[in-house]
Parts: structure tokens; C-alpha cells; sequence
């Protein structure tokens, strides 16, 4: 701890000799969970559990969407930001909490209620994954003014606790008529950290993170290019990790006397033991990385002066395979490019921050908005779905941030 508040409070001394400068503190605290089909009633029940009635199986599993996806986010941070001629310097410390995963409708009749309702039927659950983890992150921010640009970056360390991910690339169940065999189909990566050591901010791993961005004018537009947050975590070796392709094909016990098949057990067994077993072992995994390009400029509203026009992309592959193929982690990430418009409405009292998009998780339009009060000490309340409040029913993604900010 030591260590660290020396690290935090060091480029005060380090910038005290420059007359131009001054530097702001402030809190972000962000919580989001969205699906693209999947209702409040699922979410809810994901979040804090619950008896899961047999209507609500059936609601969940009727939905239209083969692939059903689920983002939750919760995070705290605090950062650290000094400011020079012509650039800044930041510190962050951040708590994530991040959960992702893409379900299909079999994969959820399987879980929801077996394969018994499905005889003579192939369950698909292909390409579904899921993807959960907790982590903090130490950052380090630098910009700098050139000429008519800024070059920003950014390193960060992280400090791994917790890591659970299913990745089922190929994967079907057919059940023959009155379950006379089984036929499963199936080639899946799994990965967990160590269980026995699950205390909320353990260390069972390390990483690390970049940042790169560029800013400048065109034809008097301000263009804004980053990527953020690109890294990555190795988790130690008593994780546990398993890896499997193969076919597995299962025919029933025959039993020629009832008072005698232990003969038939042992050969059970030894289709079981065929299935291959989780070892311990070290792994990677790719924190989410963001993806930004925005165009700003200045209208003639006496209100709405500014607007913003962006594209934000996510890049989240499950492995170093095809590491080069950037869509491949685009795709993997479960994220499609989320298009905004965005502008400030300024009052006596209030910036008002609204904004529209398309895309994302919930691959709906979405309504952002977000209010700040205070000039030298500021707070700042909004969502990204605020549409999400107007709603009866079928809420599908809920969302609020909170930031407070002084300036010294």
C-alpha cells in the first residue's frame, strides 16, 4: 500500500517546478447488464438466483433469437490526472467484475430441462461460450500535444483473481426415441482458476494492458482514433484447465441377470473413464479491448453546440489461434460495432449529455443520457439505456454510472 501511494502522489513533486499545471481527482462507478433477447426476469434470476418456475423456462426458451447474448460489467475505479504545457499524466486503480456469454436456445432446453423432451431430436449448442472474471487494474495514462495532435498512451498492470470460461465451438445431443442411446457430439476448451484459493482479491495471475491513441483536426473537425485496454492475463499453474474433441456414443446397459451385472458396471466405467479429464495447468486470457473512432464538431444551436459522431468495437478472442486475424476477435468478442450520435445541452445549472446508438450487445437503439452538475467539483449521473425505465415490460439491459470529480 505504501508502494502505492508513493506512486500515486510522486508527479506532484516530479511537476512542481512547472508554473502551468493542475491536476483533478475523481470516482467512476459502473454497472451494466444487457442481453439482446433475454428478459429482466432472466437477468434478475442470473444476478440473485431464485426458484425458476416452469413458465419462465418456457418464456426464456421460446424467445426468437438463436443466440442469446448476456453482458454484465460492475466496476470502481479512481483516478489521478496531472496536468502540463501541452500534455497530462494519469493514474487509475480499478476493480472489474465482467461476465460474457453467447447461449443458443438448445443450450438452454438442454440446461433448462435435459434431453428427456427431446427424443428422436438433435440439440445444436454450437459456438455457444461464456466467459467470466475479476481482476484489477493499475494504469498509467501519458499524453502529449505535437504540433496540431496529441498522442495518448496508456500501460497498465493487472492483477488476476478469478477466471471461469466454456468455449463450445462444436457441440450437439441426439437422444434416440425412448432413450435407447445417446449420441454427443462435441469439442469444448474449459478454463478455471484454482478453487481453493477464492478469497475476492486473491492473485492467481498477471497482465498486462496497452493503450494508443491519436488525436487531431481535419477541415476543422476534431478526429479522435484509440484502442484501449489490449491484454492480456496469464493465470498461474494451478489453474485447471480441459480440452476435448471427440464423439461419444452411448447405448444402454444390457443386463442378462438382474442379481448379477457387475460385469456391465465396470463396463460403464470404462466408458466414462474414456472421457478425458481436467489437468493443472497455466493459460491466457484476453481482457476486452475497445475499439474507438469518432469525428466531432461545432454546429450554429445556441444549445446543442458540439456533436459527436463515433463507431466503438470490442476485440476479445478466446485464444492465441488466428491471433493476426483481427475480425476473428471482433466476432469472438460477442460484440457488434456500436454506431453513436451524441451532443452537450448546456443550462445554468446542467450539462445534459444525450445520446443515441445502434449496436453493442443488445443490438437495439439505444437511448444514452447523462446529467452533471458543478463546475470545479462536478458529479455525474446517466445510463446507456434509459429507454430501459420507460418500459412496462420486456426490460432487456439495465445501466447507471456515477462519476465525482474535483479539480484542484
Amino acid at each position: 500500500m505504501r508502494n502505492l501511494i508513493i506512486i500515486l502522489f510522486f508527479p506532484i513533486c516530479a511537476l512542481s517546478q512547472t508554473v502551468d499545471y493542475n491536476h483533478g481527482i475523481s470516482w467512476n462507478t459502473n454497472f451494466i447488464i444487457e442481453s439482446n433477447n433475454l428478459d429482466k426476469s432472466f437477468l434478475e434470476t442470473m444476478l440473485y438466483g431464485g426458484y425458476i418456475t416452469a413458465e419462465m423456462k418456457e418464456k426464456w426458451i421460446n424467445k426468437n433469437n438463436n443466440n442469446n447474448l448476456i453482458n454484465f460489467e460492475f466496476s470502481n475505479s479512481i483516478n489521478r490526472t496531472y496536468k502540463f504545457k501541452k500534455g497530462h499524466i494519469g493514474f487509475s486503480v480499478a476493480d472489474r467484475n465482467l461476465l460474457n456469454a453467447k447461449i443458443t436456445n438448445d443450450f438452454l432446453r438442454l440446461t433448462l430441462e435435459g434431453n428427456n423432451n427431446y427424443q428422436d431430436k438433435k440439440l445444436d449448442f454450437s459456438n455457444t461460450n461464456i466467459r467470466a472474471e475479476r481482476f484489477q487494474q493499475y494504469k498509467i495514462t501519458y499524453a502529449k500535444e505535437i504540433k496540431n495532435m496529441q498522442i495518448k498512451s496508456g500501460i497498465s498492470f493487472l492483477n488476476g483473481n478469478h477466471h471461469l470460461s466454456y468455449i463450445i465451438r462444436r457441440g450437439d445431443l441426439y437422444t434416440a426415441p425412448f432413450g435407447s442411446s445417446v449420441n454427443l457430439d462435441y469439442n469444448i476448451n474449459a478454463f478455471m482458476t484454482d478453487t481453493s484459493n477464492f478469497s475476492l482479491f486473491t492473485n492467481n495471475g498477471n497482465g498486462i494492458a496497452f493503450d494508443i491513441g491519436l488525436n487531431f483536426n481535419f477541415q476543422n473537425k476534431n478526429i479522435d482514433l484509440s484502442i484501449t485496454d489490449l491484454g492480456f492475463i496469464m493465470w498461474n499453474t494451478s489453474s485447471n484447465t480441459f480440452f476435448t474433441d471427440s464423439s461419444f456414443n452411448f447405448q444402454g446397459i444390457e443386463i442378462d441377470n438382474i442379481f448379477d451385472f457387475n460385469d456391465s458396471i465396470l463396463e460403464a466405467n470404462n466408458l466414462i473413464d474414456d472421457i478425458p479429464q481436467s489437468k493443472n495447468n497455466s493459460f491466457k486470457s484476453y481482457i476486452p479491448a475497445i475499439l474507438h473512432l469518432s469525428v466531432s464538431g461545432q454546429t450554429q444551436n445556441n444549445y446543442l453546440k458540439t456533436y459527436t459522431i463515433g463507431v466503438f468495437a470490442r476485440w476479445q478472442p478466446y485464444s492465441d489461434v488466428n491471433l493476426l486475424e483481427i475480425e476473428n476477435g471482433i466476432i469472438e468478442s460477442n460484440y457488434t460495432p456500436l454506431y453513436y450520435i451524441q451532443s452537450v445541452f448546456k443550462t445554468k445549472y446542467l450539462n445534459i449529455f444525450p445520446k443515441i446508438s445502434y449496436g453493442g450487445y443488445t443490438q437495439d437503439i439505444n437511448f444514452h443520457l447523462a446529467a452533471s452538475y458543478g463546475k470545479t467539483h462536478q458529479i455525474t449521473l446517466g445510463s446507456n439505456h434509459i429507454e430501459q425505465f420507460l418500459k412496462k415490460e420486456n426490460h432487456n439491459a439495465l445501466s447507471l454510472y456515477l462519476i465525482l470529480s474535483t479539480k484542484i
